[in-house]
């Protein structure tokens, strides 16, 4: 079966994702039906990092916290964020 349409989205790493991810951004394709929760997904598959050496982080579609449920879009931002610690 092929997907009838595809999306875009740029994701973001920031501090530590960026560090482990050796870029600031990327761009990839998904389905057109797709949500936070397939796109942490298929960042797994790319990066065996997330989810162990980075165990705790947050995701944000376009600029929002979101959940896995939040809806992606053509040109959604999705940014990895880590734990972020103060003194």
């Amino acid at each position: 079966m092929t997907q009838d349409k595809t999306l875009k989205i740029r994701v973001l790493f920031f501090a530590l994702a960026h560090e482990l991810a050796g870029e600031k951004s990327i761009e990839i394709e998904m389905a057109a039906a797709a949500t936070a929760a397939d796109a942490e997904e298929e960042l797994k598959r790319r990066y065996d990092w997330l989810g162990t050496t980075l165990s705790s982080y947050r995701i944000a579609v376009d600029e929002e916290f979101a959940g896995g449920d939040t809806p992606l879009r053509d040109g959604s931002e999705v940014a990895i964020i880590p734990p972020v610690s103060g003194g």
